[in-house]
């Protein structure tokens, strides 16, 4: 263990971040396995890390932090980076955090003047290191840590002395890295267990994107995470708290592509009801129907894309064309007809559209990679992406069907453009309509699946077909394994990945839940291959 700043090498933030369980060694349940690596906090789970230091504060210093980038739509990615910006905003929130933690732990106040002021400072700062760095700090750690603190107290005053130590605490690579190595010593392409605080870590963090509670480091402490049943019982215990409602909020954003709802913008001569207000009504209505399924229909995704209600207030129910609570306040109301679930909200289709009209091509495109797990390859080089101008005399359609009848795009859109064009009851703010520009509007659309192909019109039909899909019911676990693992699928991870599915189908309901249950409790969770050289 070192305490480093994020400007040295990779490879010391590697070595700062190798100690683990020294136990026995036993071996692996598996003949292959995913690559060891590390992994960089997000900003949602540097803050959580330090708010469980507290036990009873949420700190917020993370999203003063660069946002995260994004790869196949998730930001838990392994190939998070430290640019030098990044370096410095990290260097600064730790500078803030060390403060923070000092005026808390009010060591002045537990460990007065005299010869053991050392002794009662160093095993408080000792044990909010161990915390830090979630495992028990090794004899090694223990000596460089007691040697940091002496350094520091030679030239500053005790308050200023800690808040040195929790600076480098809190800039080291063992807090701002999830290690998953195994014990240190293996040879080089072997497989490996991970230690039981780094199955504990991955787990915890899996869940609720944060660090293992007392009960989850008790249990790695005793070995209790070996067995299958063991890591099922602690992630059935966590999916129950809030803390994993949140974290499964998060995944559903991002698996349906709806982080930037702040950001939407609309033309309002074209769509005279876009204001501040319906932006605000609208992903407050997203908000609560997402908190709903996961609170009250266990994360149901057959729930999620099919159900008949969602939760509107006055303005979402007056543009929608349904009842409304009694005071108008955000409540649950029935959907009408022609919708069905997240789908056909606002929010999505206004997402999934452009500036002043609507967009067959990007909902098709959402339709068959986020909830299809198909891949879109991008258009040909030489092809320019110019979407058709808006014209007075003609429906969306009937533009892009000419548009996209360019030879070199035919095979993309013979599968996209079916999809979208289901969509076009919906206008680009998603208002429901069946004439644009005076002309009748074909929501007729089609999408294949494995099992061939279905028909159907408008969007309300397509959502309630794709909540009982077999397709869907094969990518959502996949999309969770993404988020969950923060890496792409590779072949090692075909038993795990059929795993997930079955216990995922197994429910009807088809709840998120029983995914995760699945991947923590695959020994593909907690072994790793060592790197080579």
């Amino acid at each position: 263990m070192r305490i480093v700043r994020f400007c040295v090498p990779a490879a010391l933030l590697l070595a700062a971040s190798c100690s683990g369980d020294i136990t026995a060694k036993e071996p692996p349940e598996v003949s292959d396995a995913s690559p060891a690596r590390v992994r960089r906090l997000t900003r949602v789970e540097y803050d959580n890390s330090l708010s469980a230091i507290f036990g009873d504060a949420q700190l917020t210093l993370g999203q003063g932090l660069a946002p995260e980038d994004t790869i196949l739509g998730f930001s838990t990615h392994d190939r998070l980076q430290v640019t030098s910006l990044l370096a410095d905003q990290l260097d600064n929130a730790a500078l803030n955090a060390a403060e923070v933690v000092k005026r808390k732990l009010a060591i002045g106040n537990q460990c007065p003047a005299g010869p053991n002021e050392e002794t009662c400072t160093t095993d408080i700062l000792l044990d909010t290191a161990s915390r830090a760095f979630r495992r028990p700090l090794t004899a090694e750690d223990r000596a460089e840590l007691l040697a940091f603190w002496r350094e520091a107290r030679t030239t500053a005053d005790p308050q200023t002395a800690q808040r040195i130590f929790l600076h480098g605490i809190f800039s080291s690579a063992s807090f701002m890295y999830r290690t998953e190595l195994g014990e240190p010593g293996e040879g080089a392409n072997q497989v490996v267990r991970l230690t039981q605080h780094e199955v504990a870590s991955a787990l915890s963090f899996a869940i609720t994107a944060g660090p293992p509670d007392a009960e989850l480091l008790a249990a790695a402490v005793a070995g209790e995470l070996k067995t299958a049943d063991q890591r099922e019982a602690h992630a059935r215990r966590l999916l129950a708290t809030p803390a994993a409602q949140k974290r499964l909020h998060h995944f559903i954003r991002e698996w349906l592509g709806l982080t930037g709802l702040a950001n939407l913008n609309k033309n309002n001569q074209v769509f005279p009801n876009f204001s501040a207000a319906f932006k605000d009504s609208s992903q407050g209505e997203t908000r609560a129907f997402i908190d709903h399924v996961i609170a009250n229909e266990g994360g149901s995704v057959k729930e999620l894309l099919g159900a008949n209600y969602t939760f509107a207030d006055g303005r979402m129910s007056a543009f929608y064309g349904t009842t409304t609570t009694p005071n108008g306040a955000l409540g649950k109301v029935p959907l009408p007809p022609e919708r069905a679930g997240i789908l056909t909200q606002a929010s999505v289709l206004a997402t999934y559209a452009l500036f002043d009209s609507s967009s067959p091509i990007r909902r098709g495109k959402f339709v068959l990679t986020r909830l299809l797990c198909r891949e879109v390859p991008p258009p040909p080089a030489t092809v320019v992406i110019i979407p058709p101008a808006p014209a007075p005399d003609a429906t969306t359609r009937a533009r892009f069907a000419a548009h996209t009848n360019n030879p070199a795009c035919a095979g993309c859109h013979r599968t996209l453009d079916p999809i979208g064009f289901g969509f076009e009851n919906f206008d680009g703010l998603g208002k429901h309509r069946t004439t644009e520009n005076g002309l009748a509007v074909d929501a007729s659309g089609a999408v294949e699946h494995s099992a061939g192909t279905f028909t159907f019109t408008g969007g309300g039909d397509l959502a309630r077909f794709l909540a009982s899909s077999e397709d869907v019911a094969n990518c959502v676990p996949l999309q969770i394994f993404r988020y969950a693992m923060g890496r792409e699928e590779d072949t090692v991870d075909e038993q795990l990945l059929t795993e997930m599915r079955t216990a995922f189908k197994a429910n009807p309901r088809l709840q998120l839940g029983d995914a995760l249950v699945s991947l923590v409790r695959s020994p593909y969770f907690t072994h790793r291959r060592t790197l080579s050289p």
